[in-house]
């Protein structure tokens, strides 16, 4: 049953193209999330209580940075979420040339990707729910088919849940992602917050972040984060200036993570296979990167493994031609003192 909650929308700029962006607000006693139909992006999320005015998300203080957005703060990517390698692929015999925009490789969807476009929003079936629909065209970006994609979220009690679907005219790949940042404090760094994944392994990469195929047990390595680990410890631990790395996830399988000064808590679940741990560590307190440090969030994305397309032996991606695929993943916060109901 859903808490007492509202739904607000604001128009709050206008795009070089003309394009209006919005803001829609969900609010509970629980926690005030802000959207933007721009990128279908998790603007902020502020937890009733929380002793930081900007909450726990990263996000530019400018909602038209997000036309650029080189860090991918707080957005949805897709159609392919991380990497794919050489930006190609085959399918039913036919070669796929994608658009590079990380060296030869493509990232996030390219530079036509779904975090860099503006998504239709309406209201959702719950109180506090909102839709936004997108469309993208056989071809563009050098992806097949057309295809339709709709991105749910939803926010009860102390839940926020993210929700996609998408539907083709044709075989086409699709893994779409949130990009938020988390700092559970609200400031400084992650190196302090407590991290679990419930993984049996981690995709092995390369120096360029594409996977080499093989599923690398992650109990007993480096990478193992089974029990609570503390971020700065793991990254430690790991080195080469940070994690960013895809955990294959146990059926089932939570996410933990925990800020010990403030007692706050966010758990994940998830119905898809893989989630990506990056640890921020390219932000570079640009103006472009929002201003923050290195290591001043922690992503976790939930996702298909990077370049499942070139890799048969990992989980499909592909949806079928008039098939209707849907994946979610809800977010559990713990420890928020709530208010009265609105």
């Amino acid at each position: 049953m859903m808490g007492s909650g509202e739904v607000s929308v604001r128009p709050i700029g206008r795009l070089s193209t003309g394009e209006t962006i919005s803001a829609v607000e969900l609010s509970n006693e629980y926690m005030q999330v802000t959207l933007l139909d721009l990128g279908a992006t998790l603007w902020t999320l502020k937890p009733q209580g929380h002793d930081s005015a900007r909450g726990v998300t990263l996000a530019h203080n400018d909602p038209l940075s997000y036309a650029a957005n080189p860090p991918y703060l707080g957005c949805t990517v897709g159609p392919l979420a991380n990497r794919v390698g050489e930006s190609a692929f085959v399918l039913d015999g036919h070669r796929y040339d994608l658009t590079p925009n990380e060296g030869a490789h493509h990232l996030h969807g390219g530079p036509t990707g779904f975090s860099h476009r503006v998504w239709s929003a309406e209201p959702g079936h719950q109180a506090t729910e909102v839709v936004f629909r997108l469309h993208r065209s056989d071809g563009e970006g050098g992806y097949p088919g057309n295809l339709d994609v709709a991105v749910t979220w939803t926010l009860e009690r102390n839940c926020l849940r993210f929700a996609w679907s998408a539907s083709a005219d044709k075989a086409t790949p699709v893994s779409i992602t949130n990009h938020t940042y988390w700092n559970l404090s609200g400031s400084g760094t992650i190196e302090d917050h407590l991290l679990r994944v419930d993984a049996e392994a981690f995709v092995e990469i390369d120096g360029d972040l594409i996977p080499r195929g093989a599923l690398v047990p992650s109990s007993g390595s480096v990478f193992d984060l089974a029990n609570l680990t503390r971020v700065g410890d793991a990254i430690e631990r790991v080195g080469f200036g940070g994690i960013d790395h895809c955990y294959a996830l146990v059926p089932d399988g939570r996410i933990e993570l925990r800020e010990p000064g403030s007692g706050l808590s966010l758990v994940m679940e998830t119905s898809l296979p893989g989630l990506q741990v990056y640890t921020g560590h390219q932000l570079d307190a640009s103006p472009e990167q929002g201003g923050f440090q290195p290591m001043a969030g922690l992503c976790l994305e939930t996702q298909f493994f990077p370049d499942a397309v070139n890799n048969p032996s990992y989980p499909s991606p592909l949806v079928g031609p008039e098939e209707l695929v849907h994946h979610w993943t809800t977010y559990t916060f713990n420890g928020i003192r709530p208010t009265g109901p609105n």
